[in-house]
């Protein structure tokens, strides 16, 4: 009996012990309801004081000690029954550390901490360091030490404690080897160390022409990077094919150009963090492509949850980051279309633009009204933090694409619908993990697949239809471990690939026989891969990698090398260089309209040696950066080639027609200048000169031009923000595109005159006379918008945006087709195309 009172003793001790204390706002409501008293403050408190640490309830003058001790915070009474919460000035102790080697940052060094890019006062005692300062929600924060880069210091983590620590990453001794920051307008940072160009959405003001934050419209606005037709997701990256450029998001590999044929980005921008752009050679680990990379890394949720639902005259999107807890976060977002009987304006110029030259296009030019759009994408992401040293991810992406038309068909040729389709679905589990020694491990799983379907319904009876349908499945494994020192960083590891290619195309042609083509690649690749990055000299930063990649379809072996070099020449100057040896074994075939139609619909092949063949690419770049106070001059030469191409005879699929090999060479140069005019102000100017030379191994042994090289770009932009407004405008003059391309060329080796109606001369070579280059092209790109803030009476913010593509209604030539019925018809880049959006955050 008396062990049990004893027990039951303890318990009531640790029960009471427990109801005494609480949590911030759980203890504002029990001395409201207990001691019948009124607490008022700052709504952005809640968003600010999210700890879980606990204080005491036992009386209401313990808690105010402890409040006004613990947090930056005071409790005061302004009547009776009445206590006000503001947030006051306090003092907060640091203590900075290199996050290699944990050693502490102290008074030789020197610490600064920036509020909203200017400087407070800091001082240094006893190995610590200490500042002064209000906390507010908007501002941003951060700590900085000459050598180190930046660390952001979130204002919600103030309210944790006033006592923390911090790490500064990787030191190195000249801040532009690491970045140059605002290299084209703020969220665009030049990596001359990684010989990439960083984007950080979140960051990124508005850029001419959109409104959206699109991901690959930002991208057209680089040096270096276009899109002669328009089309977002046609980016040429230093003259590259499309499909010669990787695209990665969160490890999954994207096959598509975008939605509605290109014109639209794949990607909801709300919920993707940075992206890398990689205009010419990129690390070891990243294979498979002979152009340029983009890597696209999704968010995570920062500190509070968030949402937010939008629309424009294209789609509406919604999103929302939830933080769980302290280690959990989850992250969707979902974009979709609207019902298909809605064209808005935008719509119906891309349509126009997408279709033209086709049979969905009258004699007259009028487009016919029978085309239904339809898209969506859903991005999805879940972060688990167990512990400090390790991080695992899941990802998640679907991006589904349906187009439905009927085209005009002339009186003998029976009515038919066209329906294409494609799906991209991938995920990807990765896991960081650091151990001692400043050694760390990333893994990552990742499963993706690609459908292309493209069908034409006869609507004649007993009619075969025509079948394309095109598909990729990826497996891939990559496991890298990397070490970090003060000045060099070694990483290695392998990269295992299993892809399966299949083809399935059944054509019905005119004399009622049958053509068929049905085959399926299956592909391994395994490469090791090994990277130096050594910054221990003198004025230089060196980095020497390999890939080296066994084929499975061809046994073949390839040894990639890799080597960037940079030379500082002052503080301010930087020169740069870098070659290397790439390989390619899934490419798209040139020339071939694997489906009807003639609009984005390449057939895929991995390499086998009979329809797709293993590209060998190099790249090489010279330049320099020069980074002066509110200047940025940054100039690139480089040289590039691509061979064994994989190019058809024919436009479609017959069995007469043949494979054939292409090689391609690129050379050229971009330049980049940007001037800084004030804190809200930012104008730049890019111009680019490329040329190129295309080899075909036919027996003719053609040496044509690339057709979408363009020998010159040139652009000129400015941002201008404050406030609540922004504004931009683009101004891009450019070459004309080249006339010779393979269709033409092709559709000349075939043409054959035909005898006019009613017994006149024979029909004249359309091809005979045309010009070397399409006219100059020309567009001015704008946008603009507003911003409604959150605020303490207002639990949302919202933000309106108006955009204009091509404002003067340019027309600006991109192409001609053949088509017997009409010789040459024209096409022509996007038009005046506007967009409204109105977002609502909260």
């Amino acid at each position: 009996m008396r062990s049990f009172l004893f027990t039951l003793a303890i318990c009531l001790v640790v029960l009471a012990k427990a109801q005494s204390v609480s949590t911030f706002f759980d203890a504002l409501s029990h001395f409201e309801e207990k001691a019948e008293i009124t607490f008022s403050y700052d709504a952005e408190l809640r968003d600010l004081i999210q700890t879980d640490q606990k204080f005491s309830v036992v009386d209401l003058a313990s808690f105010v000690d402890e409040v006004n001790s613990k947090l930056p915070i005071e409790i005061n009474q302004v009547a009776e029954g009445y206590l006000s919460i503001v947030v006051v000035p306090s003092d907060f102790e640091m203590i900075v550390k290199d996050s290699l080697d944990y050693s502490m940052i102290g008074v030789d060094f020197g610490v600064q901490v920036i509020v909203n890019d200017a400087p407070i006062t800091t001082k240094f005692k006893e190995g610590s360091w200490y500042f002064n300062y209000k906390p507010a929600l908007d501002d941003q924060v951060s700590v900085f030490s000459q050598g180190y880069k930046k660390a952001k210091i979130e204002v919600s983590d103030l309210f944790e404690s006033k006592a923390f620590e911090i790490y500064l990453s990787l030191p190195t001794r000249r801040l532009n080897t690491v970045v140059v920051e605002d290299y084209l307008t703020s969220g665009i940072d030049l990596l001359p160390s990684r010989q990439s160009v960083k984007i950080d959405v979140q960051d990124l003001p508005l850029l001419p022409g959109e409104t959206d934050g699109d991901v690959f419209a930002s991208l057209s606005a680089l040096p270096g990077v276009t899109n002669p037709d328009g089309r977002a997701g046609n980016l040429l990256i230093r003259g590259s094919e499309t499909d010669q450029s990787l695209i990665l998001y969160d490890n999954i590999p994207i096959y598509h150009r975008g939605h509605y044929y290109g014109t639209i980005s794949p990607y909801n921008p709300k919920v993707i963090d940075n992206v890398q752009v990689y205009r010419g050679g990129f690390h070891p680990k990243l294979g498979d492509r002979v152009g340029g990379a983009v890597v696209i890394e999704s968010a995570e949720t920062e500190r509070k949850s968030n949402y937010g639902v939008g629309a424009n005259s294209l789609f509406a999107m919604a999103f929302a980051n939830q933080r769980i807890n302290d280690k959990l976060d989850i992250s969707i977002g979902f974009r979709n279309s609207y019902t298909r009987a809605f064209n808005s304006p935008k719509l119906e110029e891309i349509s126009q633009s997408v279709f033209q030259a086709t049979a969905l296009v009258d004699t007259r030019g009028r487009l016919t009204r029978k085309v239904d759009v339809g898209f969506n994408d859903f991005n999805g992401k879940v972060t688990y933090r167990p512990n400090d040293r390790n991080r695992f991810s899941l990802s998640t992406i679907h991006t589904v694409s349906d187009v439905n038309f009927s085209p005009f068909s002339p009186p003998d040729v029976p009515v038919r619908s066209n329906d294409n389709r494609y799906v991209n679905t991938g995920a990807n589990l990765n896991w960081e993990t650091t151990f001692g020694g400043n050694w760390s491990s990333d893994l990552s799983l990742t499963a993706s697949s690609y459908d292309f379907e493209f069908i034409i319904n006869t609507l004649a009876p007993g009619a075969v239809q025509l079948v394309s349908e095109n598909t990729i499945s990826d497996l891939n494994v990559l496991q890298e471990f990397s070490r970090n020192t003060k000045t060099s960083e070694l990483s290695f590891g392998l990269d295992y690939k299993r892809q399966q290619v299949s083809t399935d195309y059944v054509n019905q042609l005119r004399d009622s026989s049958i053509y068929r083509l049905n085959q399926q690649v299956d592909g391994n690749t395994i490469a090791p891969f090994i990277d130096l990055k050594y910054s221990g000299f003198d004025k230089w930063f060196i980095q020497l990698g390999m890939r080296g990649t066994y084929y499975s379809v061809t046994d073949q072996v390839n040894l990639s090398p890799r080597v960037l070099v940079n030379y500082d020449l002052t503080n301010r100057a930087t020169l740069k260089g870098s070659f290397g040896i790439y390989h390619q074994f899934l490419s798209q075939v040139k020339n071939l309209q694997f489906a009807s139609g003639g609009f984005d619909n390449e057939l895929w092949v991995l390499a086998d040696g009979n329809s797709g063949f293993v590209v060998n690419g190099t790249q090489s770049m010279v330049g320099g950066v020069w980074n002066a106070n509110t200047w940025v001059f940054d100039i690139e030469a480089f040289h590039k080639t691509a061979n064994n191409l994989s190019v058809y005879e024919g436009v479609v699929l017959q069995p007469q027609y043949q494979f054939y090999t292409m090689d391609l060479e690129l050379y050229g140069m971009d330049l980049l200048v940007k001037r800084q005019v004030s804190e809200s102000t930012t104008i730049w100017t890019g111009y680019s000169f490329m040329d190129s030379n295309l080899k075909i191994d036919t027996v003719n042994a053609e040496n044509l031009k690339s057709q979408y090289v363009q020998p010159h770009v040139w652009y000129v932009g400015g941002a201008y923000q404050k406030n609540r407004w922004k504004l931009t405008l683009g101004w891009r003059a450019a070459s004309g595109l080249y006339v010779r391309s393979l269709g033409n060329v092709f559709a000349e080796s075939t043409f054959r005159p035909m005898r006019q109606p009613g017994g006149g001369p024979p029909q004249e070579n359309p091809f005979r006379d045309l010009p070397e280059r399409y006219p100059n092209v020309y567009s001015l790109d704008v946008s603009a918008s507003y911003k409604i803030p959150k605020t303490d009476q207002r639990w949302w913010s919202a933000t309106v945006g108006f955009s204009v593509i091509n404002a003067f209604d340019t027309e600006n030539l991109t192409d001609q087709v053949y088509r017997s019925r009409e010789g040459l018809v024209s096409r022509n880049a996007i038009g005046f195309a506007p967009n409204l959006m109105v977002t609502f955050e909260w």
